[in-house]
Formats: C-alpha cells, structure tokens, sequence
C-alpha cells in the first residue's frame, strides 16, 4: 500500500506553515507590567462595486419603456448615471425612418418624463447609494407636433443610452 502522503502534500504544508508563522511577526505581544499595555488588530472588509441597470429592448412610439437600476453599491460620493448619448437619427436626431429604418420618410419624435423633455446627452436617470440602491424613470415616447407618414409600413431606428459611475451631484 502506497504513503497517501506525497511530495506535494509535504511542500504543501511547509509553505503553509511558513505563512503561519511569518504572520506572528506582526502580532503585539503584551506581558505582565504594572503599567496598563494595549494591542490593536487592524480590521478590514472590502466590497466590490456592483450594479444593474435594465434598459428596455424596445419601445414603441406612443408607449413607455422603463430604464432602472438596483443593488447599487459604488464608492463613497459617486453614483451611477444614464445618458440618452446616440440615435441612429442623421445627427443624432430623434427621428425613425420608413422601410424599417432604411427608408427615406423620417418622423421626428420626443422623449419625455412627466413635463421633462429629454435631449441628447441628457442623464434620464441618476441612482446615488447615499439616497437609496434603486431608481427608476419612465420614459414617454410620442411623435412630435406635426409630425406624419408619408408611407404605411414600420418605422424604425434606434436609441443608445450609456450608463457610467461618475462623482455626486
């Protein structure tokens, strides 16, 4: 019957032992005195930033879509943002084109939250941990004044929201 011990086990336990009592060194050591002695252990807990931010797949005009975020843990005086940052518009406009997006009708349209109309660039939702881990917005799109087809079918385009961990406002 073979040692169930082998050499890997050995090297194993020596550098664990070795770990062990390099770590003794840094211990404070009291012994008896008549004055009074105290020791101090440094203590430490680290948590790693972590968020979810759910933006919608697909909205259509007329309708809401929903953006969110939860469990928000980010460090100390930041808080994680939500930019309304591309569309697929010329220019970044806030249009959809006829042809399923590749057409040449466009129709412009808004984004809104209650009386709050939202343009590029603009942060739809701002979550500071010091207020609360979650937050929500919805958002309202509509067609803007004036605005109507020239042709029957879909039309579509697409809009980009970039979420970032930036310094409290």
């Amino acid at each position: 019957m073979k040692n169930p011990i082998n050499k890997k086990t050995i090297g194993l336990l020596a550098a664990l032992t070795l770990s062990l009592s390099a770590t003794a060194f840094a211990d404070t050591d009291v012994t008896q005195s008549s004055a009074s002695q105290t020791g101090e252990t440094a203590i430490s807990y680290s948590v790693d930033p972590a968020y979810t931010v759910t933006i919608p797949a697909s909205v259509t005009i007329g309708g809401s879509a929903t953006v969110s975020a939860s469990d928000v843990v980010v460090a100390e005086g930041y808080q994680v943002n939500v930019k309304i940052t591309a569309t697929s518009g010329t220019d970044n406009a806030f249009t959809v084109a006829s042809n399923g997006g590749s057409g040449s009708d466009t129709l412009e349209y808004t984004v809104k939250n209650g009386d709050k109309e939202y343009a590029l660039n603009d942060t739809v939702l701002s979550v500071d941990p010091a207020d609360g881990t979650s937050g929500s917005v919805s958002l309202a799109f509509a067609l803007a004044d004036g605005q109507t087809a020239l042709y029957s079918g879909t039309y579509s385009g697409t809009m980009t929201f970039t979420v970032s961990v930036d310094a409290a406002s």
